[in-house]
């Protein structure tokens, strides 16, 4: 009876030493995992960055629409610009939007790791994820500026959007998986938007600025 219960007693000691060590592991690699990825993505710097697009979109809407009531219209005397002209102007600010968001996520990302004391520096994480992302991202921006120069303006949302969530998808290894889902969406916007050219202005606001918000929100929220 007494060996029994010493059986049973070992038994138990065993069971919790292998509960601890799986414990132990698990904690292991999910430190290793975070240490991998960048985790100091700013929420509020993402959501900044959909209001800008989403203003950068009714910008647009009033240079193409050609109301002769609008602001642009109204701006430089009811002259009616060429397509070309018109669109020249959109992919100038683009680009300019384009730094201007990547900066504000920089910097906002920075001040936002400061203040949870996450470290932020420019190590192999950061330079794997920075690859990832901006390949793609260059390989879109380079064929949408041939396209342009060869006057065909039709896709150049679609472009933008295809190319956008595959380096999302492409970078989101190191970073917050969730930014993997993002990419996926906006994928799955610039394909359809492929098919529906007359709503691309729609699609490009919905992809870079309310997802960009959602993002965002979910980001403040989950931290």
């Amino acid at each position: 009876m007494i060996f029994i219960r010493n059986f049973a007693a070992q038994s138990t000691l065993k069971q919790m030493d292998n509960q601890d060590a799986l414990k132990t592991l698990n904690d292991i690699r999910s430190m290793m995992e975070k240490s991998s990825r960048f985790q100091a993505i700013s929420g509020i710097a993402v959501a900044l960055v959909g209001l800008l697009a989403t203003v950068a979109a009714f910008v647009a809407d009033g240079l193409f629409n050609n109301d002769t009531n609008n602001a642009f219209s109204t701006l430089y005397g009811n002259t009616d610009f060429l397509l070309a002209e018109k669109t020249k102007i959109a992919a100038i600010g683009a680009v300019l939007l384009a730094i201007v968001a990547f900066l504000t996520v920089f910097f906002g990302s920075m001040i936002h790791a400061r203040r949870k004391k996450i470290r932020f520096e420019v190590d192999s994480t950061m330079r794997r994820l920075l690859l990832n992302f901006f390949v793609p991202l260059l390989a879109g921006g380079i064929l949408c500026l041939a396209l342009m120069l060869q006057g065909h303006y039709g896709l150049t949302s679609s472009i933008m959007l295809i190319f956008y969530g595959l380096a999302l998808v492409n970078c989101h290894h190191f970073s917050h998986p969730a930014l993997g889902v993002l990419g996926y969406i906006e994928l799955a916007l610039g394909l359809i938007d492929c098919f529906l050219a007359t709503h691309a202005l729609l699609f490009w606001a919905v992809g870079f600025g309310l997802m960009h918000i959602v993002f965002g929100i979910y980001l403040i929220v989950k931290k």
